[in-house]
C-alpha cells in the first residue's frame, strides 16, 4: 500500500464506525413491567406495576407520571404517622400510590387491589425535555374465592339433621364439592349437597370428623380448600340418682348429680320450694363441672325437694332428688342402778335421734354387745327396745333375772341410727354378803418372837365391818400383844407372839346387812431347815466335784445352801464354804479348786429365814491324780444332725472351759475336715483336713471355707499332761459367697484411748484456727502472746527514759534498744553543738538505710524537775516523763 492510498482507507473506517453506532441507538420508549396490556388481578391482591424508561441516557428523562383510568395523576407516596396501636408500623400508606427509583423508573403499587380500580393505566415522561414518551397497561379485576360463611368447627346434634355451612363467593361463579376421609360426597339419602351447605341427616356419632369443601373455578384455574371440622354434639342425660338421699345434721353433705353428654354438661341446683339457685347461698355450694351440690353445716330445714339441671350447648336436662336430714342420735337418759345378789332389775336407757335409733348395751367386761332377745350365752339376761317413730325416742331395756355378782359393773349404752352412734355410761351395783374368795393367807409364819401381821379382806357392798377373835371367842381387843389395824372392809392385826399360845387359829368375822361371813387364819412358828434330803456326786475330777443335792422342805423355803469341805486329817475349823443360791436353779454346785489325789470331807446346811440350818448329809471323795483335761463341749443345738453356718466361707466353733484334772489348760487343737454324704453315711475327703492350735479362747472363727459344704470338726483340750478325749460336731456353710467378716479378738482401742485421740484432734485443730486469726486477722491467742512478749522490753526500756541512768546518759543509752525494737537504729548526731537523735530504718542486718523521714529528737530538761522526752516514729508519739529531787542533784 502506498503512502497516497492511506487516506482513503481511514475515511473508509471512519464511515464504518459511524454505521456501526447509527445502529446501535435506542429509539427511546417506555417498558412496562410486568409486560402484558392487560393485567387480570384478585381483589384484594396486592399489585406492583413499574414503568421503566428504555433510552440511551436515563438521566436525561423528567416528569415521571402514572395516570389512572380518569387521567388524574397519581400521587407519589406520603406516609402519615398514626398512633402505634392504630397499625403494626405506625405509618398509614393509601390504597395506590407511586414510588420514583433512581434510575428514574416509576412504580405504581395497590395495596389492595378493589373492583372499581380495574381501568387503564398510562405511564408519561419527557425525554430530553422535547420527546414525550408513554405507554398504557389495562387492569382487570376477578373475585378470588372467598369463604363467606363456613365456620372451621361445627357441632350437629346426635339424632337430627344438620347442614353444614359452606357459603363461597367468587367471579366467575365457582363449583362446590365436599369430601369426607379424603372421599368424595355425593347426594344420598343421609347427604344432600346444595349451593351453600351439606346437610345430613339423622346425625350419628359416626359422622364426626374432618370434612372438605372445596371450591374451584375452573375459567381462571383457583382452587380451594376449606376443612371443617364437625363434632357431634349429645343432649344431656342425667344418671339416675337414688332417692331419697340421706345427709347428717351438723356435718358437711354432698349430693352428687352426674350426667353424660357432649360436650360435657355444667350443672346447676335449685330448692324446689324457694326456686333459689344454690350456687349463690352461704351454705350452699355448687361445682359447675363434677355437679357437687355441697352443704355446709346441715340443719334440719335443709330436708325438701332439690333439682338438679344439667347444661351443655345440644340442650338441658333436669331431675328432682328428695334430701331427708338424719338427725344424730342423743342419749337422753342412763340411771345408775342398785340392786341386790338374787334379785331382778332393769336397766333403763332413753335415746332421741331421726330416724329413731336402736339401743343395745355392752358391759365394759365383754367385747360384744348383748344381742336383741335372750342372751345365748346367759338366758338370765334379755335386751328388748321400744321405739316411737313420731317423737324419735327409743327405751332400751336390759332385764336381768336373779342377778348375781358377776352383773355387778359398768355398762354402756350404745344408741345408733343411719347418722351415728352415741355411747354413755352406766353403773349397775349388785349388793351382796362379805365374801373371802379372793384370800390366799390361810396360814403365817413367825418365829423368835417376831411380830406378824395377820390380813383379812373382805368383800362385800356395802362394805362389811370386820372383827376379830381366837381362843374360841375371845375378842383380840382384850390382848395387849395384839393391836389391830382397821376394821373393814381391809382390817390388819399386829401380833407379838411372847410365847407359844399365840400360836393359834385367829377368826375374821365379816358382816353388812346381807350377811355375816368368817375366816380362819393360823398362825404358826417356823423353825430353821433340816439337813438336806440327798447328796449325790455325779462327776469328780482332780480339782473338781459336782453335786446333785435336794433340799429339805421346811414351812419356809429354803433359800441358799452352803456346803463345807476339808481335807480328811484337818478339823473343820480350817474348811472352805460354798454357798448356792437355791432361788437360781440354773446355778450348778461344784466346788473347785480341789488338790488332786486327796481325801476330802464335804457337809451340807440349808438356810431359809429363819437361819441356817445344822450341819449334815456328810460325804467323802478322793479326787482323782492328775490328768489329762476332760472332754470339751462343744456349744451346738441338741438333736440336730450338724449345724448351719451363718455364711459361706466361715463357722463359729464355741465351746465350754473343761475340766483341767490338775493341770491348766494351755491350748486347744482343732481339726476339720470336708465331709461327703453318701447314702446317709458321712465320709472324710482325702488332703481336706486342716488343724488349728488355739490359745485359752474358747471361741475360733474356721476361716476360708467353701460354701454349701459340710464339715466335721474334732476339739481337744490340752494341758501338760496330753491331750483330752476330742468333742465333735458337724456343720454346713452357707450357699453362695460372702463377704469375710473381719474378727478381732479384744478392743481395738481403749475408752481412755478414744478420748484422748478427740481432745488431741480438738486441740490441734483450735491451734490451726488460732494461728489463721493471728495471721490474717492479727487477734487470737498467740498473736496477744507474742505482743506482750514483743512490749515487756519495750516497757522496760520505756521506764529507763525516766531514771536516773536514762537521765545521765541520754538517748544514745535509754532508747537504744527502743529503736531496734521498732525495727530503727537511734544515732547520735553531735555535730551540730545540738543533743539530737537520727533514726534510721533496718534493711539487713549490716546495712542502715535512712527514712523515709528522719527525725532529730532534743531532750529537754525543764527546771531541773522533770525531763520530757518526745520520740516520733512513722506517724507515732511515745512521751516519756521522769521526775527528780532536784536540778543538780548529784544522782
Amino acid at each position: 500500500m502506498t503512502a497516497r492510498s492511506l487516506p482513503a482507507y481511514v475515511a473508509i473506517a471512519v464511515l464504518l464506525l459511524q454505521l456501526t453506532a447509527y445502529a446501535d441507538a435506542i429509539d427511546p420508549h417506555l417498558e412496562i413491567l410486568p409486560n402484558g396490556e392487560m393485567q387480570t388481578k384478585p381483589i384484594g391482591s396486592s399489585i406492583l406495576l413499574t414503568c421503566k424508561p428504555k433510552v440511551d441516557n436515563p438521566s436525561l428523562v423528567d416528569d415521571m407520571q402514572w395516570l389512572d383510568p380518569q387521567n388524574r395523576v397519581i400521587d407519589s407516596l406520603k406516609y402519615v404517622v398514626l398512633p402505634l396501636e392504630s397499625t403494626h408500623t405506625g405509618v398509614s400508606k393509601p390504597a395506590m400510590y407511586t414510588e420514583l427509583h433512581q434510575d428514574r423508573s416509576l412504580s405504581l403499587f395497590f395495596n389492595s387491589l378493589q373492583e372499581e380500580q380495574a381501568g387503564k393505566y398510562t405511564c408519561r415522561g419527557t425525554y430530553a425535555r422535547n420527546q414525550p414518551l408513554n405507554k398504557s397497561v389495562g387492569i382487570d379485576t376477578i373475585i378470588a374465592i372467598t369463604w363467606d360463611d363456613a365456620p372451621p368447627n361445627q357441632f350437629p346434634i346426635l339424632g337430627e339433621d344438620f347442614s353444614i355451612k359452606c357459603k363461597v363467593r367468587a367471579r366467575p361463579s365457582p363449583s362446590v364439592d365436599w369430601l369426607y376421609n379424603g372421599e368424595l360426597i355425593k347426594t344420598t339419602d343421609r347427604y344432600i349437597i346444595d349451593a351453600h351447605s351439606l346437610k345430613i341427616k339423622n346425625v350419628q356419632e359416626s359422622d364426626d370428623g374432618i370434612y372438605t369443601c372445596r371450591a374451584s373455578v375452573q375459567t381462571t384455574g383457583e382452587l380451594q380448600e376449606r376443612l371443617i371440622r364437625v363434632e357431634v354434639h349429645t343432649r344431656p342425660s342425667i344418671e339416675e340418682i337414688s332417692s331419697p338421699v340421706d345427709i347428717i345434721e351438723g356435718e358437711n353433705a354432698n349430693i352428687e348429680c352426674k350426667a353424660t353428654g357432649k360436650p360435657s354438661p355444667t350443672f346447676t341446683w335449685i330448692k324446689s320450694l324457694t326456686q333459689q339457685n344454690l350456687s349463690i347461698t352461704d351454705r350452699f355450694g355448687v361445682n359447675p363441672v363434677t355437679g357437687v351440690l355441697t352443704i355446709t353445716n346441715v340443719n334440719r330445714d335443709d330436708s325438701g325437694e332439690y333439682q338438679c339441671s344439667a347444661t351443655n350447648a345440644a340442650g338441658t336436662a333436669k331431675t328432682t332428688i328428695q334430701v331427708n336430714v338424719i338427725v344424730k342420735p342423743k342419749i337422753m337418759e342412763f340411771l345408775n342402778k342398785t340392786v341386790v345378789q338374787g334379785k331382778n332389775t332393769e336397766i333403763m336407757c332413753k335415746a332421741f335421734g331421726r330416724p329413731a335409733p336402736e339401743v343395745t348395751f355392752r358391759k365394759f367386761t365383754a367385747d360384744k354387745q348383748y344381742v336383741m332377745g335372750v342372751q345365748p350365752q346367759d338366758d338370765r339376761i334379755v335386751m328388748t327396745n321400744r321405739l316411737n317413730d313420731v317423737s324419735g325416742e327409743t327405751v332400751g331395756i336390759l332385764s336381768i333375772h336373779s342377778a348375781l355378782t358377776s352383773d355387778d359393773g359398768l355398762y354402756e349404752c350404745v344408741a345408733k341410727n343411719t347418722g351415728d352412734v352415741a355411747y354413755k355410761n352406766g353403773h349397775l351395783t349388785v349388793e351382796f354378803p362379805p365374801s373371802f374368795h379372793h384370800m390366799d393367807n390361810k396360814t403365817v409364819y413367825s418365829w423368835g418372837q417376831r411380830p406378824v401381821n395377820l390380813t383379812c379382806i373382805a368383800e362385800s357392798i356395802p362394805n362389811a365391818t370386820i372383827r376379830w377373835t381366837f381362843y374360841g371367842d375371845r375378842k383380840v381387843e382384850d390382848d395387849v400383844s395384839i393391836n389391830v389395824i382397821g376394821n373393814g372392809p381391809i382390817s390388819t392385826i399386829e401380833v407379838r407372839p411372847h410365847d407359844r399360845r399365840y400360836y393359834t387359829i385367829y377368826k375374821c368375822i365379816a358382816a353388812n346387812p346381807h350377811g355375816t361371813r368368817e375366816n380362819l387364819i393360823e398362825l404358826k412358828e417356823a423353825s430353821r431347815p433340816s439337813e438336806l434330803l440327798d447328796v449325790k456326786m455325779i462327776e469328780l475330777t482332780a480339782t473338781t466335784i459336782r453335786f446333785d443335792l435336794t433340799p429339805p422342805q421346811p414351812e419356809l423355803p429354803v433359800q441358799t445352801i452352803t456346803v463345807q469341805y476339808k481335807e480328811r486329817d484337818q478339823t473343820w475349823d480350817r474348811a472352805r464354804n460354798r454357798t448356792w443360791s437355791v432361788v437360781n436353779t440354773t446355778t450348778p454346785y461344784v466346788v473347785e479348786g480341789l488338790k488332786p489325789q486327796t481325801p476330802y470331807e464335804f457337809r451340807f446346811a440349808a438356810k431359809n429365814k429363819v437361819g441356817l440350818g445344822n450341819w449334815g448329809s456328810n460325804h467323802y471323795e478322793m479326787t482323782p491324780g492328775r490328768t489329762m483335761p476332760n472332754q470339751p463341749k462343744i456349744l451346738c443345738t441338741p438333736g440336730n444332725d450338724y449345724e448351719q453356718s451363718l455364711f459361706s466361707n466361715q463357722y463359729e466353733l464355741g465351746w465350754l472351759e473343761p475340766p483341767d484334772n490338775g493341770e491348766p489348760i494351755d491350748m486347744y487343737l482343732i481339726k476339720y475336715c470336708q465331709l461327703s454324704r453318701v447314702a446317709g453315711d458321712w465320709e472324710v475327703l482325702d488332703d481336706t483336713c486342716v488343724e488349728i492350735k488355739s490359745q485359752t479362747r474358747t471361741r475360733q472363727y474356721l476361716k476360708g471355707l467353701s460354701s454349701d459344704t459340710f464339715y466335721s470338726v474334732e476339739l481337744q483340750a490340752h494341758n501338760i499332761m496330753g491331750f483330752s478325749k476330742p468333742g465333735y460336731v458337724k456343720f454346713r456353710t452357707a450357699r453362695g459367697t460372702d463377704t469375710s467378716v473381719l474378727q478381732h479378738q479384744g478392743p481395738l482401742l481403749t475408752s481412755g484411748a478414744v478420748i484422748g485421740i478427740v481432745v488431741a484432734t480438738i486441740f490441734i485443730i483450735f491451734i490451726i484456727i488460732d494461728a489463721i486469726f493471728c495471721c490474717v486477722r492479727k487477734t487470737g491467742i498467740i498473736y496477744i502472746i507474742c505482743e506482750r512478749s514483743r512490749r515487756k522490753p519495750v516497757d522496760e526500756e520505756d521506764a529507763k527514759l525516766g531514771s536516773l541512768y536514762g537521765w545521765r546518759f541520754p538517748l544514745p543509752y535509754c532508747d537504744q534498744k527502743m529503736a531496734n525494737v521498732a525495727g530503727v537504729t537511734a544515732i547520735q548526731d553531735s555535730g551540730s553543738g545540738k543533743n539530737t537523735i537520727r533514726l534510721v530504718k533496718h534493711t539487713a542486718i549490716d546495712e542502715k538505710e535512712p527514712l523515709k523521714e528522719e527525725k532529730k529528737i532534743t531532750p529537754i530538761i525543764d527546771s531541773g524537775l522533770r525531763r520530757e522526752t518526745s520520740i516520733t516514729f512513722d506517724g507515732k508519739r511515745s512521751i516519756s516523763k521522769t521526775g527528780f529531787v532536784g536540778k543538780d542533784s548529784a544522782v
